[in-house]
């Protein structure tokens, strides 16, 4: 009888053991499934590590803002995602798991092009106007924040517009002006320079910082496949900052643009995966002006935001660039 007993709690012990490692072993075998906008130049790492993603066994997603990537995310359509402080913020106020692994670049990318057809030459002149941009990203800080320098805002109709479809807008007189990132700001000033021009300053009001955010389960579940997406942009940022001529030649297809253009933008944006200061001091002044439009409860003002941030895997990948 204690032989039967011990030879069955040996059975239930080895079958215990094998079903812990198949279920590890099936949720690492997954690909990583991966968001990403490879329209946006700060996402540019993403952009040209394409080939590099499918040999390691990771499922790039294209999608056109952060505001899908983080859809994707929170609908659990992906498991890592890129996306800017604006959507990550607004996101974080419904989701507590959210979980920033790194920052992949900063830069003052983002600006306001007026049409000097409508008699439009600056903010002031936007009353009675209309202005597209989308919704939800960080076009929408830059937007509130130059019209209400200017207290416009109320006279001014925002549309709702992804970036795609901006250029072609502008062009037809269906919106006045817009706001958005580059390569698209460029892009539009160049299809007719004597109509279309950057509204001076207009892309100073935000620095953007851009993410790899996860989810607190998945960074449990599979923290290998995240270092891998580390990993990966780590050597892509090095490629850029290198300005390989392969590396240019991806950016210039991915965003429809010649090589004159790309190398006139590129100087605006800081490529990095790192994580520093720069990620609280943006969002205390994001959490600041989300409390006075009432997109956010004061609450947030006091919020503490290393909550959200997870530096533990790039401290792994690259030490000297965990500055926090």
């Amino acid at each position: 009888m204690k032989k039967n007993s011990l030879i069955l709690f040996i059975i239930v012990a080895v079958l215990g053991i094998a079903i812990i490692f198949i279920k590890k072993y099936n949720n690492n075998d997954k690909p990583v499934r991966y968001a990403y906008v490879p329209t946006a130049l700060v996402d540019a790492p993403s952009a040209i590590s394409e080939d590099e993603f499918k040999k390691k066994g990771i499922n790039a997603k294209p999608f056109s803002t952060g505001i899908e990537t983080v859809q994707a995310l929170i609908g659990g359509a992906t498991d890592v995602a890129t996306l800017a402080e604006m959507p990550f913020m607004l996101a974080s106020l419904k989701r507590d798991d959210l979980r920033i692994v790194a920052v992949i670049s900063t830069a003052k990318s983002l600006g306001m092009v007026v049409d000097s057809d409508k008699g439009i030459e600056n903010v002031s002149d936007l009353a009675g106007k209309s202005v597209g941009f989308p919704k939800g990203t960080s076009a929408q800080y830059v937007y509130e924040t130059l019209l209400d320098s200017y207290d416009v805002k109320d006279k001014v109709k925002a549309v709702n517009l992804t970036p795609p479809n901006l250029q072609s807008s502008i062009n037809r007189g269906d919106v006045d002006a817009i706001v958005v990132w580059q390569p698209f700001l460029e892009k539009i000033i160049q299809s007719n320079p004597e109509r279309f021009s950057l509204v001076k300053n207009s892309d100073d009001v935000l620095r953007v910082v851009y993410f790899v955010v996860t989810t607190e389960s998945y960074l449990k579940k599979n923290p290998e496949g995240v270092k891998k997406i580390l990993k990966i942009l780590a050597d892509s940022d090095k490629k850029i900052k290198s300005g390989d001529v392969e590396t240019l030649r991806i950016l210039c297809q991915k965003n429809n643009v010649n090589l004159e253009t790309m190398k006139k933008v590129l100087p605006m944006f800081d490529y990095e995966v790192k994580i520093d200061s720069t990620i609280i001091d943006t969002f205390k002044k994001l959490s600041i002006w989300a409390a006075a439009n009432g997109l956010a409860d004061k609450k947030i003002i006091d919020r503490d935001w290393r909550h959200f941030i997870y530096p533990n895997l790039l401290k792994e990948v690259a030490p000297e660039n965990v500055k926090y």
